[in-house]
């Protein structure tokens, strides 16, 4: 019984494969000899065809970088019957020769591109011969390019596209993938975000009046200058000299397009006693309560037994730690960070954000160079405390100060204040914020202002930033420049600068000004770059942005305009 169960399954294998091969057999028979009444389709999804690149502006909407059309004019070679003839009655209109016309096509075999951007007066020529005839097989093809109506002002900040429309420097590159987003899905025009900067155009104006002004009279390799809001940390104006024309890129140098506010570091000089005050103050081991007397230069002796002597620029009397900021005094400065405990001097200096790479959106930020206590010399304290031996960057100065400003919290520095897309919505809105609370108290950011303020009183160092009616604060700076290859200060490299504070009693503005290696009469920040600021805080007054106790009679409209300046 068993032997005859096992032998049914043998008889119906065979009879089952042989019904599925039939069945195969009638569907592929029927797949390939009968046609189906819907072929299947395959639709390419609508791609946009065009992507607008988002605009640029400052804080109220002044245009800074926007895209437009523009004509380039290319050849079609094959439908040229005589190139020679068509190359001379183009070559006048593109300002090009028409030997050079030729050479050039004859390297093509089908297109050549005559001239990539043509201006009006170009496209309204050879558009009128295309039409009569007279230039057979040349064409007007319709791009889309960038245009910066500021023209130098911002340049180093903003950058610029290339060819193809895309970013290649500043902003433009670090903001590349909002500005110029991948083509969208079933749109034929996808459009690029907008950006709102931080940057005010009419303090941009300002700033780069007097950056011109100081190449025109003190012939330096370069100036760099920047303006932040001191209780907000938003980047306001941002100079660079010598400067370029982003619509005129091609015709600029590499060091012409730096942004050296942020990618150009060197020893601060005197500006930096602000800062070693601070620490030297918040640490509060050093011996205040006792005089100390300036006859000129102040001698101490190592912990390896050395003697070393600081010289001062002249003999200051009996110095106050608001004196110390009113008269640059080497001496005291360096006295009391010899009195105070090395790593609370420097970790007050490192919360300042001296080794800090700001990331405004700016390119190329570096941070400081303050190295770690143990590899301080004997006397590396007392120099760093009048800004020798460390390097630090305008940028990182600026915002060290809205510490100062704001009674001890440093402010996050910012330049984008919003990107918005095209329907409206914000994709990012910046805010002030905070980057490190209280690290000094405001006991000390208030009487480091008091000796900011001084120096622009008589007898102090910065009287050419005094404006009347104003309570204004400041501290100049005249350092040597290292040589980078050797170290050594060169005999007449010179770093001139000037930091300020404005209103001392309710800040709003920081304004630094720095001058490197200026050849005209004099050398001293007090001489180059206070007066510089002195100016901007009076332009300042006049569009009201600061007040003043003694309010001059001046309209708007008397104000500098961008085109004084081009």
């Amino acid at each position: 019984m068993v032997s005859r169960e096992k032998g049914v399954i043998p008889r119906i294998l065979p009879l089952v494969t042989a019904m599925v091969a039939v069945v195969i057999i009638i569907r592929v028979f029927w797949l390939i000899a009968i046609p189906s009444d819907s072929e299947p389709s395959y639709t390419n999804p609508t791609v946009a065809q065009q992507v607008v690149r988002g605009s640029i502006v400052d804080r109220h909407g002044t245009l800074i970088a926007v895209e437009v059309p523009y004509y380039s004019c290319a050849l079609i070679l094959p439908e040229i019957e005589d190139l020679n003839a068509t190359a001379e009655v183009l070559g006048p209109i593109i300002d090009r020769s028409s030997e050079t016309i030729v050479s050039q096509a004859r390297q093509r075999v089908s297109y050549y591109l005559a001239k990539r951007r043509l201006n009006d007066t170009e496209y309204e020529q050879i558009s009128h011969m295309i039409s009569t005839g007279l230039l057979n097989g040349v064409r007007l093809e319709k791009r889309y390019g960038r245009n910066y109506p500021q023209h130098y002002h911002g340049a180093q900040v903003i950058g610029f596209t290339n060819t193809e429309n895309r970013g290649i420097e500043g902003l433009e590159l670090a903001l590349e993938p909002y500005l110029l987003p991948y083509p969208e899905l079933h749109q034929q025009v996808t459009r690029g975000s907008d950006v709102q900067l931080t940057i005010d155009m009419n303090l941009q104006y300002l700033l780069d009046e007097q950056v011109v002004a100081i190449d025109a009279e003190h012939f330096p390799d370069s100036v760099v200058g920047i303006i932040i809001g001191a209780d907000t940390g938003e980047i306001l104006a941002v100079s660079t000299f010598p400067w370029y024309n982003p619509n005129a890129y091609q015709l600029s140098e590499p060091e012409q397009r730096q942004n050296k506010v942020v990618t150009s570091r060197y020893e601060p000089g005197s500006v930096f006693k602000v800062f070693s005050l601070a620490s030297e103050l918040q640490a509060g081991e050093a011996h205040f309560d006792e005089p100390f007397h300036c006859d000129g230069s102040y001698t101490f002796t190592t912990p390896n037994g050395a003697s070393t002597t600081i010289q001062c620029v002249s003999a200051h009397g009996t110095v106050t730690p608001e004196q110390m900021l009113q008269y640059s005094c080497n001496g005291a400065v360096a006295h009391w960070a010899l009195q105070t405990d090395d790593t609370a001097f420097r970790d007050t200096l490192e919360a300042f954000g001296f080794t800090t790479a700001w990331n405004t959106g700016m390119p190329g930020a570096i941070s400081g160079l303050l190295s770690p206590v143990e590899t301080w010399s004997g006397r590396s304290k007392a120099t760093i405390s009048f800004g020798q031996e460390l390097a630090i960057t305008p940028l990182q100065i600026a915002t060290a100060a809205t510490a100062i400003a704001t009674g001890g919290d440093l402010m996050t520095p910012y330049i984008v204040q919003s990107i918005q897309e095209h329907d409206g919505s914000y994709r990012e809105v910046n805010e002030p914020t905070i980057s490190r609370e209280s690290i000094i108290s405001t006991e000390v950011s208030n009487r480091v202002l008091e000796g900011m303020e001084l120096a622009t009183r008589q007898g102090g160092t910065a009287t050419r930033v005094a404006v009347p009616g104003v309570r204004v604060g400041a501290k100049t700076g005249t350092a040597q420049i290292a040589d980078p290859e050797t170290g050594a200060y060169g005999p007449d490299t010179f770093l001139a600068s000037t930091l300020a504070i404005v209103p001392v009693d309710d800040p709003k503005f920081i304004i630094y000004i720095g001058v490197e290696n200026p050849k005209g009469a004099t050398i001293w920040g007090s001489n180059i770059a206070a007066p510089a600021i002195g100016s901007i805080i009076a332009d300042m007054v006049r569009q009201g942005r600061i007040r003043s106790d003694i309010m001059e009679t001046v309209t708007l409209d008397q104000a500098l305009s961008p085109e004084d300046l081009l």
